[in-house]
């Protein structure tokens, strides 16, 4: 019987061993492996029995799914494969039944769809004698995710600024004594999200550091202004 071992920092979280005829990964609990972590999308991925083999299928999750460290949209699972989802690794332990099978069928290996990373994909197109189109790179955008229970859900980081405070015309509306009308603003650049103090006497911090000025912003920051805690990331857009 085949298994799938989800780990965390190289350290095993928890087994489960394949007893049905698919399986699905996700942030939501009725996933059949779990994972609740942001990184992960409600339902991020499945994996289908089909004979003595199994595919993986990513269900347009937001942070993609990564096989031994190659995105993927499906992909046939091998013994010892590293299916990457988040920051969360799951090692695919095949039986030895289904070992000796996928070796006399590994040929139908070169039939797995995948997306290669664009260093990857010029170096294989460059080898080619026809010219081919370079694939761009999918659009991001920031997200803020309130974690204090404010009920103030996600906002999504669609202007070039972003003001948040407790004025009228702020984008991120929040409330407080001592809340400045604009306490700080997110502004979008080329290289990413900034974060930048502007006033008011609740202090902004950034994983637990009080910021006075600004600061870049990476995916899984945590910011507090006030009473207020938020997460930030980054999502791809899917095209219109």
């Amino acid at each position: 019987m085949a298994r799938l071992i989800l780990m965390f920092n190289k350290q095993v979280v928890k087994e489960f061993p394949f007893v049905k005829d698919n399986m699905t990964i996700g942030r939501k609990p009725e996933n059949d492996i779990p994972i609740d972590n942001l990184a992960v999308s409600g339902f991020h991925a499945r994996i289908d029995k089909m004979g003595s083999e199994f595919i993986l299928t990513d269900l347009q999750s937001t942070n993609g799914t990564f096989v031994n460290d190659e995105k993927v949209t499906s992909h046939k699972l091998k013994h010892g494969d590293n299916i990457m989802i988040g920051k969360h690794v799951i090692l695919f332990v095949a039986s030895e039944q289904e070992r000796a099978a996928g070796k006399e069928t590994s040929a139908a290996d070169l039939d797995q769809t995948m997306m290669l990373d664009t260093a990857k994909q010029r170096e294989l197109l460059s080898k080619q004698k026809a010219p081919v189109q370079e694939v761009q790179r999918p659009e991001k955008i920031g997200v803020l995710t309130f974690i204090d229970g404010s009920d103030l859900g996600e906002v999504e980081l669609t202007k070039k600024l972003t003001r948040i405070g407790k004025a009228e015309n702020a984008e991120v509306r929040l409330s407080g004594l001592f809340m400045g009308a604009t306490a700080a603003t997110i502004s979008k650049r080329p290289s990413g999200y900034t974060i930048s103090y502007t006033g008011g006497m609740a202090k902004l911090k950034v994983n637990g550091q009080v910021v006075k000025e600004s600061i870049p912003l990476k995916d899984f920051d945590t910011v507090e202004i006030g009473s207020y805690k938020f997460q930030f990331y980054q999502k791809e857009v899917k095209p219109s």
